[in-house]
């Protein structure tokens, strides 16, 4: 279960003046991945089992056993910032394996038309899958919409330019920058909004599709807009695929919820079923569930710690609980049990939470 590696850096590539891809050697550790997941990289900084921070992939599986993540500067990003600063061919990372549900079957048959949707580093997750449909052997079309600040800013503004020229019959691109350097820039100025997302369905090869797929990835108002546009033009919830960076906004739990939930001791038992034992932590009031298991000394998944990766996914076996906002389950998988520990709060007693998987 996501067990822990130690991969060495190979090379890093400058991409921008405030990113650069990270490159690792993964020989007999990792074998295989979706295209769209992420590698969650430990640093050993103070605090309980260090500082944990996901990175897209931006390789592809063929392209194993060498896996890239690419590392943007982030305004007080302890992480990132370290990355950028000090990362150096030979240094090994602790690495837990890719992960993630954003992710690229490549495995089919018959891969549909692709729309990709993304701005600034919202484009690592979309690089992999984009070039890994390119080399399927059903040859897909893919269309993507990438918005930076301007031309210095578009990551991967190289390889993007050889792959549009190498397969010009099946791949098209469209840059929208808001501050073009060049004057004679001659694509799209502005954000991503509405209108640039509905002139997508308007493209030959995405009306020839019925199946086409959309992947949105990039910052919270972009993806909010994407996603909105979307929907409101009938594309089902199986075929919109998106992926968050941004922090999920914390629950209040509400004073009735907290009275239902608050136990004599102050403090809720919880059963957690994991690596083949059972073990009874101890939740105090407004703790996560997983924050509680931490401190108890189990070591579970997990990566992000704010509802978004996914990655503390387990099962609510018995018993009752609040989960907070999130971004990886759907009201369905929540329906059939499946929770975020890391944004659960147990009601009462008797709740029993699974790893098994």
């Amino acid at each position: 279960m996501n067990p822990h590696l130690k991969l060495p850096v190979t090379r890093i590539k400058r991409e921008t003046s405030d990113s650069i891809t990270i490159y690792f050697d993964a020989s007999g550790k990792i074998d295989s991945f979706f295209p769209g997941q992420f590698l969650t990289l430990i640093l050993p900084f103070d605090g309980r089992g260090g500082v944990r921070r996901s990175y897209s992939i931006c390789t592809t599986p063929d392209q194993l056993p060498e896996i890239g993540v690419c590392v943007k500067r982030v305004d007080n990003g302890l992480v990132s910032n370290l990355l950028n600063d000090n990362a150096k061919e030979g240094q090994q990372y602790e690495i837990i394996e890719p992960y993630g549900q954003f992710s690229l079957n490549h495995k089919i048959t018959l891969m549909p038309t692709l729309v990709l949707i993304g701005a600034g580093s919202g484009i690592t997750p979309l690089m992999s899958i984009l070039k890994t449909a390119l080399r399927h052997p059903s040859q897909p079309k893919v269309v993507l919409l990438y918005g930076n600040r301007d031309e210095d800013n578009i990551i991967f503004r190289d390889e993007l330019a050889a792959l549009q020229q190498s397969s010009a019959d099946r791949f098209r691109l469209i840059h929208t920058l808001t501050k073009p350097i060049n004057p004679s820039f001659s694509q799209q100025t502005g954000r991503i909004d509405s209108s640039k997302v509905t002139a997508l369905l308007e493209l030959p090869e995405v009306l020839q599709d019925a199946n086409v797929n959309f992947y949105v990835c990039g910052p919270e108002g972009m993806m909010h807009t994407a996603v909105e546009t979307l929907e409101k033009s009938g594309i089902p919830r199986a075929r919109l695929h998106k992926e968050s960076f941004y922090t999920a906004p914390k629950t209040e739990i509400t004073p009735s919820t907290e009275a239902t939930s608050k136990s004599e001791e102050g403090a809720i038992p919880v059963t957690i079923l994991f690596e083949g034992q059972q073990h009874e932590v101890l939740v105090e009031q407004g703790q996560g569930i997983l924050e509680a298991a931490l401190d108890h000394g189990l070591d579970l998944p997990y990566a992000c710690q704010m509802g978004i990766c996914g990655m503390c996914r387990a099962v609510k076996v018995t018993g009752k609980m609040v989960i907070g906002d999130q971004e990886s389950l759907s009201e369905d998988e929540i329906a059939e049990g499946a929770c975020l520990t890391c944004v659960g709060h147990p009601v009462g007693h008797g709740l029993v939470i699974s790893y098994e998987r």
